[in-house]
Formats: structure tokens, C-alpha cells, sequence
């Protein structure tokens, strides 16, 4: 019975990935790609005053699953990035990454900053629970907190480091990048060096 378990497994990975089984995913949601989703957008405001926040930077950043014998990868794909205008609002269109994707590219994963403020999504007051697609409806606005902490910026910093998009940030994500900096200099901290990361 145990070599019946361990070749329908391997037969599962050599054709097409992890079996089901090892794949959850929330209710309604399909990890990966199924053409174009964009445009992305959304409102970003002060959760105390409500005012919009100009020149938050927006990161969107898409990554893929390959899959190898016995096992599969995940690994960075693409990055693009955008900013906030006067009211606040961004459009950010992925239309050049996602319909050339490869298969089993997954969806974006969506990261706000702004210096001063909690990073997104991990401290914004809303929106709140499963933040999937939350960019795919036009209408989402995030409420970001101003942190009154040296210690709570310097998590929220550290939450960012450009590196963890792409070895190259200066030039894939400038306006992260740039923002970044700010923050770390606001803080006492020298600015991140213009280098790339090897592989």
C-alpha cells in the first residue's frame, strides 16, 4: 500500500505540480492567473483623519510556482510599482506582465508604504480580513495608521526592504526604494546602498 501512496505522488508532481491536497486556498479564490485581472486600484487614506495620503508608494509584485521533480518553487516574476495622487487614489495596470504570464503565475500580492506610516497589509485598520483581490473592485479604500513609535516605523521599515521584491531595487522599484531611504535617514539609519543582491 505505501508504494501505491508514494507513485501516485510522484506521478502527481511530474504531471502538473503539488497534488490538490497540498494546495489550499480561500473560498472562491484561485491562486494563480487566468489571463488579465487589472487594472488594480485603490484609495489610501489616514485612518485618524481620513484625509488621502499623496505619494504612498504601491507595490505590485507577482510571482510563480515552477515545478520540478518531486517538489516545485516558488520564485519572483514580476514587479511594478506606483504612486498615490492627490486624492490619494492609484491605477496600476499589469497589463505587460500578466498576458505574457507564464503558467501557474500567481495573482499579485499588494504592498503599501508611505514614511511615517504602518505598512500595508500588515497594519492598516482597513480594510480587514481576507485581502485577496481586494484591488480587483475598484472601490477599496486602505486606512493606514501614523505610527507614534520609533520602535512600531522601525518594524513597519523592516516589513519592506526592497530587496525582498527584486535584487536590483534601484532600478525595478526607485519610487519604493527612494521612500525607503527616507524613512530610514528619518530614523537615524543610513540608506539602503545601491547594490544588487546576487542570486
Amino acid at each position: 500500500m505505501m508504494h501505491r501512496i508514494v507513485v501516485v505522488f510522484t506521478v502527481a508532481c511530474l504531471a502538473g505540480g503539488p497534488p490538490a491536497w497540498s494546495q489550499p486556498h480561500e473560498e472562491g479564490w484561485e491562486r494563480y492567473l487566468d489571463g488579465y485581472r487589472g487594472p488594480y486600484r485603490g484609495r489610501v487614506i489616514d485612518a485618524d483623519t481620513k484625509a488621502p495620503l499623496v505619494g504612498a508608494v504601491v507595490v505590485a509584485y507577482w510571482s510563480r510556482d515552477r515545478t520540478m521533480p518531486f517538489h516545485s518553487v516558488n520564485e519572483a516574476y514580476a514587479v511594478r510599482e506606483t504612486v498615490t495622487d492627490a486624492d490619494g487614489r492609484f491605477e496600476l495596470s499589469g497589463r505587460d506582465v500578466e498576458e505574457g504570464a507564464p503558467r501557474r503565475t500567481r495573482r499579485p500580492e499588494f504592498h503599501i508604504f508611505r514614511p511615517g506610516y504602518g505598512a500595508y497589509p500588515w497594519y492598516q485598520r482597513a480594510p480587514s480580513g481576507l485581502l485577496r483581490g481586494v484591488f480587483e473592485r475598484p472601490d477599496t479604500t486602505v486606512e493606514l495608521p501614523r505610527l507614534d513609535s520609533r520602535q512600531r516605523r522601525v518594524e513597519s521599515l523592516d516589513k519592506l526592504e526592497p530587496h525582498r521584491f527584486s535584487r536590483r531595487p534601484f532600478r525595478d522599484v526607485p519610487q519604493l526604494t527612494q521612500a525607503f531611504n527616507e524613512e530610514r535617514a528619518a530614523l537615524g539609519f543610513d540608506p539602503l546602498p545601491d547594490m544588487e543582491i546576487p542570486e
